[in-house]
């Protein structure tokens, strides 16, 4: 999956037809595990580090580079909470396979959430496509670069390459800011290491957007040792081990050093620019991306489960959908039931704790869900929280109840006929009762984007779901 860089050329992505798998405009049905004994909620990187579709250098250059920086962020990084059908996936014919692994920063953390991710394709005209990327995403709280590379690979002797520490700020305005993390780093020397190699030649991106986002010292090379003397696929494998890793190791190590690990501190003003441009290109890049590709390669479920879980990671810290205030009898109710189960006056709550409390305000949550929102708020890494954080949680819950019941209203109105599910007759009849007319194309293209069952309905699950999703972008 290209993170941040989506729209590089590329050879068709259309698989094949299968006698499994006749067309991946079709929803898939859930990936089933690779390893199936894993547990659902798998915090090790074992699945994603295990993704065999790559050759050894590849694989090894992503270990080093993770491990890396696991080993150097280990206090500032969340577990890994993704379910195992998202670390490894693939279609029902087995044509395409992707590997995700995501770790959130805490909230105190300068990091945002860092993301891998790998993706092979076979291609209709043989071979397969192959692509590898890492991405360190920092939050508002600093304006230093973020952290990219990206190996796209179509055939053994043809590969491209992407490395680069995306600027945040626009190094023309700020002399000090290109200074800093481009003049006075290794960065420069690093590309021209590589573009000195006989079979390398540079890059381009036929999007103006994407060369917009790119620092002045980006690496965009293109490498081709076909028809070079001697072993073509040998060569490649060479140049990967012996120059590629070198370059990316020390560029990530620029990166912890100067980025990750420093100290800049910015004012509000400018965070609040900061937050809309990260927003807005990550917008742009990933879901434009994961929107083009996934769907027609793994079906729609996985595309926006994955989304989701990318929506989850970019937005530590922020309350999810429309939270109210609470209300001061609301806020005391969840005080007591707070209190009642801190049972050893710690001011702090465990998991198994939470869940009691949780089902004694009205909400039943699954153990894996409990996990998920302990991970989103809890500052320390201890596996509790305190009262704060749990209002905090509570506050983002109880916005969510009221959202679910408007849109079950929301609903009940359109199904005008009470057999729980949503028709073409009943957007047609409740768009003449508003005076908005639309064309028989529009409400099926309606109906066609919440209908995952393909029933040609849309039952209240369905609704909810894509609701949600555009209206409040999770």
């Amino acid at each position: 999956m290209a993170v941040v860089f989506p729209h590089f050329p590329r050879p068709s992505l259309s698989p094949s037809p299968s006698p499994s798998s006749s067309s991946f405009s079709q929803p898939s049905p859930r990936p089933q595990f690779f390893a199936s004994s894993a547990s659902p909620m798998d915090n090790s990187p074992k699945k994603f580090m295990d993704f065999p579709f790559v050759t050894a250098p590849r694989r090894n250059l992503m270990i080093d580079l993770v491990s890396t920086i696991e080993n150097r962020l280990h206090s500032q990084l969340k577990p890994c909470t993704l379910p195992s059908d998202l670390q490894h996936y693939y279609n029902p014919s087995k044509t395409s396979h992707g590997s995700l692994y995501i770790r959130s920063g805490h909230t105190s953390s300068q990091v945002d959430f860092m993301l891998g991710s790998w993706l092979h394709c076979e291609l209709p005209t043989g071979g397969a496509l192959d692509i590898t990327s890492l991405s360190a995403y920092l939050n508002a709280s600093t304006d230093a670069p973020n952290f990219l590379i990206e190996l796209i690979q179509n055939s053994p002797t043809s590969l491209v390459l992407i490395l680069d520490l995306p600027p945040r700020k626009d190094p023309v305005l700020y002399p000090e800011y290109l200074q800093t993390f481009y003049e006075n780093t290794r960065l420069e020397s690093l590309r021209q290491t590589l573009e000195k190699l006989p079979e390398v030649r540079p890059y381009y991106s036929s999007a103006l957007y994407i060369r917009c986002l790119t620092s002045p010292t980006s690496i965009m090379i293109r490498i081709n040792t076909e028809g070079t003397e001697g072993d073509g696929p040998g060569r490649m494998e060479e140049i990967i081990k012996d120059h590629i890793v070198p370059v990316a190791k020390e560029a990530l190590g620029i990166w912890l050093d100067q980025c990750a690990c420093g100290n800049r501190n910015v004012d509000e003003a400018e965070k609040a620019y900061l937050e809309k441009r990260d927003g807005l290109v990550r917008n742009k890049t990933i879901e434009i991306d994961i929107g083009s590709s996934f769907p027609r390669l793994f079906g729609p479920d996985v595309a926006n489960r994955i989304l989701e879980a990318y929506g989850r990671a970019s937005q530590k810290g922020k309350p999810k959908g429309r939270h109210r205030g609470l209300s001061q009898q609301k806020r005391q109710e969840i005080k007591e039931a707070f209190e009642l189960f801190d049972t050893d006056g710690s001011g702090t709550i465990d998991a198994k704790e939470l869940n009691v409390a949780m089902r004694a305000l009205g909400f039943e949550m699954t153990e894996e869900e409990i996990k998920q929102m302990i991970a989103d708020v809890d500052r320390d890494g201890s596996g509790a929280i305190d009262f704060d954080e749990f209002v905090h949680m509570m506050t983002a819950k109880i916005g969510e109840r009221d959202t679910n019941e408007e849109l079950m209203k929301a609903f009940q109105i359109i199904d005008q006929d009470n057999n729980g599910k949503i028709s073409v007759q009943d957007i047609n009849r409740i768009s003449k009762d508003l005076g908005e007319l639309l064309s028989q194309k529009e409400i099926q293209d309606m109906i066609e984007e919440a209908d995952r069952d393909c029933d040609g309905e849309v039952n209240i699950d369905e609704f909810m779901r894509v609701m949600k999703r555009t209206t409040f972008g999770y």
